[in-house]
């Protein structure tokens, strides 16, 4: 065998490291990209669900304090599992610029509680939709108020029409803020709602409405928050051992 043909074979010798050290470099970066794809779904998915714990607690207002104390502890709350549900919850289901959850009522105070959450970037929104710039962590951006619809109204369970439904005369007693990254969290506690429950005015649903202090707006951002049918009934709120006065 010549030199010649030596020399060849030292060649390939030679470069078979060199493919492998690409390979394992090319293994490395598409292990490191699919894991940088689910820890950021991950993230996400946390994101999305957190709630700080003034934002998902019960909120003990002076009346429902006394009626805690009155009762020891049995304040008889009610909640429903319709905010739970993926399918409800956002004003718009595209857009989803607000989200609603931890709808809790307590029919011996006619005490409605319920928390908003919305995305700092919807500042962007409003300003590129209405021409006025809000600070995301404003507390005096929105106005809210309730709507509802009864039985004695002929309107349908199963087509909560947002365009039907009058005003509840609620009064807006607690709206405290949080935040936790890009969300923005806001309690809400409504006094004088009644559900009638039972009778036959009975309120069939309520949306909130989101206005924007001084924008006059078509309509308001709507979000319905309660459902009466028989797919989500009202049941027991229990108490954790951390809701207490």
């Amino acid at each position: 065998m010549s030199d010649f043909e030596r020399y060849g074979d030292y060649n390939e010798v030679d470069e078979s490291p060199k493919k492998s050290v690409v390979g394992l470099v090319l293994k490395i970066f598409i292990t490191a990209l699919c894991l940088g794809v689910v820890a950021f779904l991950v993230f996400r998915v946390f994101t999305f669900n957190y709630y700080p714990e003034s934002a998902k607690s019960i909120y003990f207002t002076e009346e429902l304090k006394e009626l805690y104390n009155k009762n020891d502890g049995d304040i008889g709350a009610l909640t429903q599992k319709l905010l739970d549900s993926s399918s409800f919850g956002f004003d718009d289901s595209t857009e989803g610029n607000f989200y609603c959850k931890h709808f809790i009522y307590i029919p011996e105070i006619e005490e409605l509680q319920i928390t908003l959450r919305y995305n700092a970037s919807l500042m962007n929104t409003i300003k590129e939709k209405y021409g006025i710039e809000l600070d995301p962590d404003g507390e005096n951006n929105f106005d809210f108020s309730l709507v509802a619809a009864r039985s004695s109204d002929n309107t349908s369970d199963e087509d909560p029409d947002r365009e039907l439904g009058t005003a509840m005369g609620e009064t807006l007693v607690v709206e405290e803020y949080d935040s936790a990254l890009m969300y923005r969290y806001v309690k809400l506690v409504f006094n004088d709602v009644k559900l009638d429950l039972g009778n036959e005015n009975e309120v069939n649903w309520i949306r909130l409405e989101v206005g924007i202090n001084g924008v006059e707006m078509k309509e308001p951002y709507m979000v319905l928050i309660y459902w009466n049918t028989e797919d989500f009934p009202l049941i027991p709120y229990e108490l954790s051992a951390k809701e207490i006065p």
